[in-house]
């Protein structure tokens, strides 16, 4: 008979145009792209600007921003997860101006409410070359 494999934690899948973010992500650097030609600010990763298409360059953000939105999830679908229920998962305007979707963590989260100013705090994975950006309480 088969042994039961213990659940995993998903990890991003990471490809060419990301792979900036994460490598400065393993650093504790949090990394937003920038265009060249208009100045938006952008986040997620893509190969171009996408207002004007214009070539982007990386730059490290503060870190920081404010909870515009969050919600709890007290059943994960990963079993792996099942420990850390429940979840705070948070929608956070970073100083940048760019919204970014992540958890929230520290012993202090169930006070959590909109508005609240948030700092990036990096979790290690199961893989040593992946680090997850979520954020705390400032």
């Amino acid at each position: 008979m088969a042994e039961a494999r213990a659940p995993q934690k998903s990890l991003p899948k990471i490809n060419p145009v990301d792979r900036p973010f994460w490598e400065g992500a393993k650093n504790n650097k949090f990394l937003l792209q920038k265009c060249n030609s208009c100045g938006k600010v952008q986040f997620f990763p893509r190969i171009a600007c996408v207002d004007c298409f214009g070539e982007v360059s990386w730059i490290e953000a503060k870190g920081t921003g404010k909870i515009h939105s969050f919600t709890l999830v007290r059943v994960p679908r990963n079993p792996a997860f099942k420990e850390e229920a429940p979840i705070y998962y948070i929608n956070v305007i970073l100083d940048e101006g760019v919204i970014i979707e992540s958890r929230l963590l520290g012993d202090n989260k169930e006070k959590v409410k909109m508005g609240d100013r948030v700092k990036v705090r990096y979790e290690q994975t199961h893989n040593p070359d992946i680090k997850l950006p979520c954020f705390e309480l400032a």
